[in-house]
């Protein structure tokens, strides 16, 4: 059962399916005028465009629409800009690839919307794309489509002088390499400065509690990132100034001590009282009403106070019932008269004495204790911030992070052309992509550009969708798009575009999409207390726009004592795959899609185990690829590799030389036991396993480069025969020298960085998408990406911020406490709610949860023809989990639970729909070349000194050949025989010749001129060109010596200084190709050899001497 109705009339055939096409085709284009005109009438189109709407084609066509009316190169005035380098790339394709299908007549329907709203016709079109095509490919540096921050990087190029660095500063893109030396720095200060020792205590002891890994320097160097977010860097001028003075963080320190003491020892010594009382007067709990004797615990628990938190709200026991004397003693005790006349007498005052004074100091007392107990990070990135200023100015860079920033205060209050001027462009259109991903202070450095734009009534266009804004912890705004750009920009200049159709997934998985994301924009709104995520998800319906009825599957798995539900997950993701292949569903059409990398290590390490077990059926296929399954250092001739590197880097380390010894075992001598390899201690007998050369040559290994020992070792242990590990040599190879170039020659930092970055996507083998094989990727490195089949087997990630990943909120309040303090940092939690910092929370939380839907909405809306997920089922008491969100939407929705199986707990919709070949068709199958073998050798060995220009340095040879180079250089000089003297002078003039030698010179050039044909190249009556770069097929670039040109005849002449060579006759021959591709009816070819005069007519098929001079002319033959 479908959950949306389908039309009842079909297509019979695939003709009757084209023709229905073009009829809606027809019909949807006949609103379009009506559409783009009020469009057209507001200079900023803002597309919002949801999953699978064609944002790509959109932007492509913007882009098109704008260079193709304008014309004359306008396309160097249009800047786009996108989110990542691949989305850069695709949409260079996109447009080139669309320019060549309108120039050679592929069917586009791309190419009927432009030709309509630029008003062109079929001939006109055609030949502006063709000369747009040959624009863009011969200028393409000027082709300005760019990620974000290359666009902010040749900005700041341009402000080397204002940000005080020299012209050959760095700006370092690798921000934790910094980072830990920054550290590193910082651990090497602890025993001279007593603070930093005590926020690094307190640091340690915080991880411990939160149970986080003990080391210290690597929680710092994640923990130091925190000064790189773009919150930090909006007030990260106003902190540093604040902290840099010592006297302010320990008088700050001192007062919030104050307060929480004061909050702390006033209620003890009330509460002290009053079970003092208690105790002198004999009663115990027993004698007190209520489950633990509610006035005794009271009094008992205020005692032990340690933290303002602690003090909660009181229940309505002690802030209703033990108002009243008679509440207070037991039914059963014995002395309810005695303990009601205590209650009536003192107990009571006391209790409200104590409630009294928390109801008017707990907020203040709070407020204060959250900010000491992160008082430590507040101390921490004053000095690790300290710390980077310092590192930068020493090694004149800066951090890319950082670039946002700097461009804002440089020229936050400059006008826009000032910018102009210093990058040396001048773009008067702007698309920005992906909107909903840019930062506070990104849009803050185009709002200028964009004003600029938009004051010269040129259209600009952003594109972006709220519902998929999930890069928030990388510095995205979502509320910019939502609420804050058309306040900045004004409505009268801004145009909204909702992009409603879907032309990425099937109907039934927009249809459960549709209803699923309405219902949960309406709980987080609700839980949340805000509107923005129903605000967020109002334009959520799509409409469908595939014949394909599609199918979703979702499977909610309760716990077992047996069997966790992740484990039950695992087993009916191998079944999945199994049924999907058997219905005929190629591995490839296949992508898992999980939260976290650590979820798919475990998925790769479950299906490896499965492939191997005797369960797996031979019809099938378990293959994955992913980060985890092939990254570099699971490889065995890359371990062999690492840990040769140790042994050399350390002889003596008895695990280096265990691990040598295993390594080197597992690949040559397997069938080896391995007791045997490990029992050996002595090193003369251990190194006896080895290769010879290893052994013998471990000192000269050890003073190699770091990327010739890496060749060297696997020559040396025979590695460039394992085929299967080649792929993963080459992308190790790759990985040594980045680090070679980046960083420094050294063995022991190598080894270092190695162990530190080895689980980071940097070690993973890149492959390309023909393999066989289901992906296993990060929901987050799915965003813009679609697949046929889409599985998510752990769809269950907290909705809200979860234990030690709590973040640091900067905040600050203008009560007398903390006016002056400025910008505090204060952990995320629910404690913030009875402080004065509430509305930090509230904001955080609110945004978090939409965070957490948005990765959901990602998720589910990859998929183009089946998705099946696997979620825990829960108890829906309270909805924490985005599981319990989708089985509450599900379940309250009228139109899921249509579909709802409350006894399996299962929601079906839909069949599996195998990929058709058709579809496939229109992909060229890629069949890849396996490397065979991996050659390597010392390079040494490969480096020889050219030994056929030992001749050169014959000093009269060497003249002679100068003499003959400087010869071509003045003939380029000539356009005329008039211009002999001037070109002579300009020779002289450019150190080419010198005075004594202008004479013969002149002569040896009359001599050349005294032949006819020669002569008439340098006539009047030519259009001369000399020097021309041209771009032979193939792409190499080359240059005419000299060009004639006249009406529709062109001769092309090429100066050669050597002797005759058919090489010379190709090269020519390529030029008159050329030329005649430009409608030159008439085309000549010659080649002059200056050394001996003679000149060579160059023809298609044969090559004529025209004129032979004698050997001695110009006395140039060697």
């Amino acid at each position: 059962m479908g959950l949306f109705s389908a039309n009842s009339s079909q297509p019979t055939s695939v003709q009757d399916k084209k023709r229905n096409n073009r009829q809606k085709l027809s019909i949807y284009f006949s609103f379009l005028p009506s559409l783009f005109k009020t469009v057209a009438e507001k200079p900023l189109v803002i597309y919002r465009s949801s999953a699978g709407s064609g944002k790509t084609r959109t932007l492509a066509k913007e882009y098109l629409k704008l260079a193709l009316r304008h014309r004359s190169g306008y396309f160097r005035h249009i800047l786009a800009v996108t989110f990542t380098n691949k989305a850069t790339q695709e949409m260079k394709e996109r447009i080139v690839r669309y320019l060549n299908d309108f120039i050679e007549g592929r069917e586009n329907s791309l190419e009927s919307e432009l030709k309509r709203e630029l008003n062109q016709s079929d001939v006109e079109f055609k030949e502006n794309c063709n000369e747009l095509r040959s624009l863009i490919l011969h200028q393409y540096s000027q082709f300005s489509i760019s990620t974000i921050d290359a666009f902010f990087q040749k900005v700041i190029r341009s402000f080397t002088r204002e940000a005080g660095l020299s012209g050959d500063y760095r700006l370092e893109v690798e921000n934790e390499a910094v980072l830990e030396e920054v550290v590193n720095n910082l651990i090497d200060d602890i025993g001279e400065d007593k603070d930093l020792k005590r926020w690094m205590v307190d640091f340690a002891t915080k991880n411990l509690e939160s149970d986080k890994p003990w080391d210290v320097r690597r929680g710092l160097i994640e923990f130091s990132k925190e000064i790189l977010r773009d919150d930090f860097k909006l007030i990260e001028k106003e902190f540093t100034k604040k902290t840099s003075d010592k006297k302010f963080l320990n008088d700050l320190l001192d007062q919030l001590n104050a307060i929480r003491h004061s909050f702390i020892s006033t209620i003890k010594k009330k509460a002290a009282e009053g079970f003092q009382l208690i105790v002198d007067n004999g009663f115990d709990v027993t004698d007190f009403k209520y489950q633990g004797g509610a006035g005794y615990k009271f009094f008992k628990d205020k005692v032990d106070l340690t933290r303002v938190k602690d003090f909660k709200e009181p229940g309505v026991q002690v802030a209703e019932y033990l108002t009243d004397a008679a509440n207070w003693p037991a039914t059963k005790s014995n002395r309810k008269n005695e303990l009601f006349k205590l209650a009536s007498t003192h107990l009571i005052p006391l209790r409200d004495e104590i409630l009294s004074y928390r109801e008017k100091n707990y907020t203040r007392a709070l407020s204060a204790e959250v900010v000491l107990e992160n008082f430590y990070a507040f101390g921490l990135i004053a000095d690790i911030s300290k710390k980077l200023l310092e590192y930068k100015s020493e090694n004149n860079m800066m951090l890319l992070a950082d670039a946002p920033q700097f461009l804002q205060e440089l020229i936050g209050d400059s006008d826009a052309p000032f910018i102009y001027e210093k990058t040396g462009s001048f773009f008067k259109n702007y698309l920005i992509d992906e909107f909903q991903d840019t930062s506070n202070l990104q849009w803050r450095n185009f709002v200028p550009l964009i004003n600029e734009s938009l004051s010269s009534n040129n259209r600009n266009v952003i594109v972006g969708d709220v519902k998929q804004a999930i890069y928030r912890w990388r510095g995205g705004d979502l509320t910019l798009l939502q609420e804050k750009l058309e306040q900045q920009i004004g409505e009268d200049r801004v145009a909204h575009v909702n992009l409603s159709d879907n032309y990425r997934s099937a109907a039934n998985i927009i249809s459960f999409n549709n209803q699923l994301f309405k219902t949960a924009s309406q709980f987080v709104s609700q839980e949340t207390g805000t509107a923005l995520a129903q605000s967020a998800y109002e334009d959520v319906d799509q409409q469908i726009k595939r014949e394909h009825k599609g199918l979703v599957d979702i499977q909610f798995i309760e716990n077992e004592k047996e069997l966790k539900w992740k484990e039950q997950a695992k087993e009916q993701l191998v079944k999945t795959l199994e049924e999907w292949q058997e219905a005929g569903v190629k591995l490839k059409d296949i992508a898992i899609l999980v939260r976290t990398n650590a979820d798919g290590q475990e998925l790769v390490a479950h299906l490896l185990k499965y492939k191997n077990s005797e369960e797996a059926k031979s019809t099938c296929k378990y293959d994955v690829i992913s980060n985890e399954s092939l990254r570099i250092d699971g490889a065995a001739s890359v371990n062999l590799v690492l840990a040769a590197m140790r042994y050399l880097n350390n002889h003596l380390d008895v695990v280096a030389r265990a691990e040598l010894a295993y390594e080197f075992v597992r690949i040559h001598q397997s069938g080896m036991v391995l007791s045997d390899v490990f029992s050996v201690t002595n090193e003369a007998v251990f190194e006896s396993f080895l290769p010879q050369e290893f052994t013998q040559q471990k000192l000269s290994l050890r003073k190699l480069p770091l990327f010739e020992m890496t060749e060297m070792l696997i020559r040396i242990f025979r590695l460039s025969d394992q085929e299967k590990e080649l792929a993963y040599l080459q992308a190790f190879q790759d990985i040594v020298l980045n680090f070679y170039s980046r960083e420094r020659n050294d063995l022991q930092a190598f080894l270092e960085w190695w162990e530190e970055n080895k689980d980071s996507d940097k070690t993973s083998v890149k492959t390309s998408g023909s393999i066989d094989a289901a992906e296993i990727l990060t929901i987050h490195k799915s965003k813009g990406l679609q697949f046929k089949y889409v599985i998510i087997p752990f769809c269950s990630w907290q909705l809200d911020h979860q234990g030690y990943k709590q973040p640091n909120l900067w905040v600050q309040a203008d009560t007398p406490m903390f006016k002056d303090a400025g910008y505090l940092s204060v952990k995320y939690g629910k404690t913030l709610t009875d402080t004065i910092f509430d509305s930090y929370y509230h904001q955080e939380r609110t945004q978090i949860f939409l965070d957490n839907v948005n990765i959901l909405y990602v998720a589910l809306t990859r998929a183009e023809l089946g998705m099946k997920i696997f979620a825990p089922s829960g108890k829906l008491t309270r909805i924490s989990d985005v599981s319990d969100l989708l089985q509450h939407c599900i379940i309250t929705n009228n139109q899921l639970t249509s579909n709802w199986d409350k006894a399996s707990l299962r929601l079906k919709v839909g069949s599996l729909e195998p990929a058709s070949r058709v579809s496939d068709a229109s992909h060229e199958e890629i069949t890849p070349i396996p490397l065979k073998h991996y050659p390597v050798s010392r390079w040494r060995d490969k480096l020889v000194i050219r030994q056929a220009g030992k001749t050169f340095f014959d000093s009269d040879k060497e003249e002679k050949v100068k003499y003959g180079i400087h010869m071509h250089s003045v003939l380029s000089y000539i356009k005329t025989k008039s211009d002999v003297d001037a070109a002579l002078q300009r020779a002289i003039q450019e150190g080419l010749l010198t005075t004594a030698e202008i004479e013969s010179v002149k002569d040896e050039l009359h001599e050349l001129f005294k032949a006819p044909l020669v002569s008439s190249w340098f006539d009047e009556g030519w259009e001369v060109r000399t020097e021309v770069p041209v771009i032979l097929p193939g792409g190499e670039e080359s240059r005419f010596d000299r060009l004639l040109l006249s009406d529709n005849k062109a001769v092309v002449i090429d100066f050669k200084t050597g002797a005759l060579s058919k090489a010379d006759h190709h090269q020519v021959l390529a030029y008159m190709d050329i030329l005649k591709s430009m409608n030159f009816t008439v085309v000549e070819g010659y080649v002059l050899y200056v050394r001996t005069g003679e000149v060579v007519e160059v023809k298609a098929g044969r090559v004529k001497a025209v004129k032979k001079k004698d050997d001695s002319q110009l006395e140039l033959g060697l």
